[in-house]
């Protein structure tokens, strides 16, 4: 475990656990939804507080794609689920490049051979960079092509908040994509109302879990009788926003990604996101979690 402190924030990194956050604390207040320790002493990253999206964010259907005249399967990483899911750098251990007290470097190689074949058919080296102030969290991704070879690439987080009684939620989106009965993407539509959070309100029961498009980067959780609110500030390459409210638990989550569900798969993938990194070329982009404490 790797713990970074400024001021009243605290931020706890399991690094061995697909270098994931396992707590983000202001004082006694938990910003992020806490990690049971029985989930870091087996490694659960499913239950942590965030974990990288990398190479790509959510489905791709089927685990199955073509991309410049080669087609690739990639392995079923979801228990029973039929579709490849976030990429593998969250079910990878990362390596400390450096750290010190408020800041922390993470890295990832990985190289398609061997039992890494089907996460991901491309080499590609991963960094996040933790930098934690007195008013908040700057998280950098970056994502390298080390391979010989164009790839697709995609960056997002996948933070997870606590679902207290009175929290509330704003952010603005142009469109939402509907999902099927196969858990994938249909064609872009209006927000409906039930799924409209463009002022701020109570986050209640909505049984979301749905990409946004045009969502302006930035989104707002306010955390009720704490009077705090944290503030999601997330670079233009973040185009697209997932929101994960599953019914009757105690969690939500809140997600900046570069891609639309299996964008991938869509006629024209640079429509909905996706990147190509050539051989050498380099994605990066940052999200700021600010933190404000109402007096």
């Amino acid at each position: 475990m790797v713990t970074l402190r400024s001021s009243a924030l605290r931020l706890d990194l399991a690094p061995s656990i697909g270098g994931a956050i396992a707590s983000f604390r202001h004082d006694r207040v938990a910003l992020m939804r806490e990690t049971p320790e029985q989930a870091l002493r087996d490694g659960l990253v499913r239950q942590t507080c965030c974990y990288p999206l990398i190479p790509y964010s959510n489905r791709i259907a089927q685990g199955r794609f073509s991309f410049q005249g080669f087609e690739h399967r990639l392995a079923l990483n979801f228990g029973d689920h039929p579709h490849s899911i976030h990429g593998n750098a969250w079910q990878r251990p990362w390596q400390v490049v450096e750290a010190d007290e408020a800041r922390c470097r993470l890295s990832l190689t990985h190289r398609p051979d061997g039992d890494e074949a089907g996460g991901w058919p491309y080499a590609y080296r991963a960094e996040q960079l933790f930098e934690l102030s007195a008013d908040g969290l700057m998280l950098t991704l970056s994502l390298k092509n080390e391979d010989h070879r164009a790839m697709p690439a995609g960056l997002g987080l996948h933070p997870f908040f606590p679902k207290r009684p009175g929290v509330r939620l704003q952010f603005a989106a142009e469109r939402v994509y509907p999902n099927g009965e196969d858990s994938l993407p249909l064609d872009g539509a209006p927000v409906p109302n039930d799924w409209n959070y463009q002022t701020m309100r109570e986050l209640g029961e909505p049984r979301l879990d749905n990409c946004f498009a045009g969502w302006g980067g930035t989104a707002r959780i306010s955390y009720g009788q704490e009077s705090i609110v944290l503030s999601i500030e997330a670079d233009p390459l973040f185009g697209h926003l997932v929101v994960y409210v599953p019914a009757e638990r105690d969690f939500f989550a809140v997600e900046p990604v570069s891609h639309m569900n299996d964008a991938i798969n869509r006629p024209d993938p640079s429509l909905h996101g996706l990147k190509v990194l050539q051989p050498g070329e380099r994605l990066t982009a940052q999200v700021r979690f600010g933190v404000e404490v109402l007096s």
